[in-house]
């Protein structure tokens, strides 16, 4: 008997006993649906997360702040007292303070002279905002960010800055003066802040030079550049305490080597700082994911393992069913591994049918929630899928339901091909 015919020939012996094998089925398909569902979820975020982080590239920069030193670190986790520590001075003479976060432009410049192969160092000036507009339109809220050079921005339309006094606009706020964003490439919004004690509020004249795609940076803040943000600094900041102190700030290299940005990594952990790339950023993001999606997974997974038990009673009390059929099988010449392949063949097949009823109900209710959540609850979070269904991961659902059941009913299907023919004729 050919593996076709004892496929066929195992899949209807499944259905003798329809409601028996039915639920077995059933029990599979809850374990596959939801390995299904927790899969599109962990995949749907990463997808999203994806085009989100993406939005910004830059290859040869990294992103520094000060490292918390390892004894204060232990002091804060224990939520013990602080002991303070006097400032000392570096190898230039710069002033280090550790019992702050903040790190001077003197410091930079000192950072800069020990690190070769970088270009240049930008601290990630804080500048705020009241409203931005254009002649004849609303006023609307936005955040202001800034743009390193050597990070850039993807857009939808107009291209990176060339110059100072030029803005790069959410999509969210394009569309709001205009829904051809193209045609603001080019013109002029007026960028309304506050500066000095009394807050007075300043206008500033900005050239529109790109549209950022969607993101959730994105979204919400619009881009100056560096010289255009120092200067707003400068004039919201020169009377304040920390003036010229930043909590964090770029470094650019001066080519893009994994060799030299992996060395400049080392170089700025030791001298106390935490750099990090776009890649490190997106992998800890993905790890993060991961980790809920391998959460999530083990739910599913404890719902087949109590499937399992469930194929191990059916061919159980199948194999008993049918002990007088097996011998008489075996008197007629059917093998041992014949009779085992055909009762492997049965779990298998509980496990596919189960697995595929599971696949195909997780992607229609996944398809149908994602348009119901785009509507309602994720309106706000465009392009968002909260269920997103890879072709590659079903397929290793499939895999994997069916390599459970299988494994679930060897010791029915070795027990079947043990039977003595004789004994089991006269079985009764």
């Amino acid at each position: 008997m050919k593996i076709w015919d004892l496929a066929k020939t195992a899949n209807r012996n499944l259905f003798r006993a329809k409601l028996r094998t039915f639920l077995t089925v059933m029990a599979i398909f809850v374990g596959a649906f939801t390995l299904c569902m927790t899969n599109g979820i962990g995949d749907g975020l990463k997808a999203y997360v994806e085009t989100q982080v993406k939005s910004i590239e830059g290859n040869r920069i990294l992103f520094v702040r000060k490292k918390l030193p390892a004894e204060l670190e232990d002091q804060m986790q224990s939520k013990g007292p602080v002991e303070y520590k006097a400032a000392t001075k570096d190898e230039e003479g710069n002033t280090i303070d550790p019992n702050t976060m903040m790190v001077t432009v003197d410091q930079m410049d000192s950072l800069r002279k020990r690190l070769p192969g970088v270009r240049s160092i930008t601290p990630a000036f804080p500048v705020r905002s009241e409203y931005i507009t254009m002649e004849g339109a609303r006023k609307y809220q936005v955040g202001l960010g800034m743009l390193s050079e050597g990070i850039e921005q993807k857009l939808e339309a107009g291209s990176m800055f060339d110059g100072t006094n030029q803005v790069i606009l959410p999509i969210h706020l394009a569309r709001a003066f205009d829904e051809k964003v193209e045609n603001l490439v080019g013109k002029t919004v007026i960028l309304a802040y506050k500066f000095g004690e009394e807050g007075e509020l300043k206008d500033r004249k900005l050239k529109i030079v790109g549209i950022a795609t969607k993101g959730m940076i994105a979204n919400l803040n619009g881009f100056v550049d560096a010289a255009t943000a120092r200067e707003i600094y400068k004039e919201q900041m020169s009377e304040a305490p920390n003036y010229n102190m930043f909590q964090s700030f770029t470094v650019q290299l001066e080519r893009q080597d994994d060799g030299l940005l992996k060395s400049t990594k080392d170089k700025l952990d030791k001298m106390g700082f935490v750099a990090l790339s776009i890649a490190d950023i997106e992998k800890r993001t993905y790890d993060a994911i991961g980790i809920l999606q391998v959460g999530l997974n083990l739910f599913a997974l404890v719902a087949l393992l109590a499937a399992s038990f469930g194929i191990i009673n059916t061919l159980v009390i199948a194999v008993l069913e049918r002990t007088k059929e097996i011998g008489l099988q075996k008197a007629l010449g059917m093998g041992r591994f014949r009779v085992f392949l055909l009762f492997a063949l049965e779990s298998i097949l509980i496990g596919f049918w189960g697995a595929l009823l599971g696949i195909v109900s997780a992607v229609a209710v996944g398809t149908i929630a994602n348009t119901v959540l785009a509507k309602t609850y994720f309106e706000s979070f465009e392009g968002f899928n909260l269920f997103a269904f890879r072709p590659l991961a079903l397929g290793a659902v499939m895999l994997l339901v069916c390599l459970v059941a299988f494994l679930a009913g060897v010791m029915p299907a070795v027990r079947a091909s043990r039977l003595n023919p004789i004994e089991a004729l006269r079985y009764e």
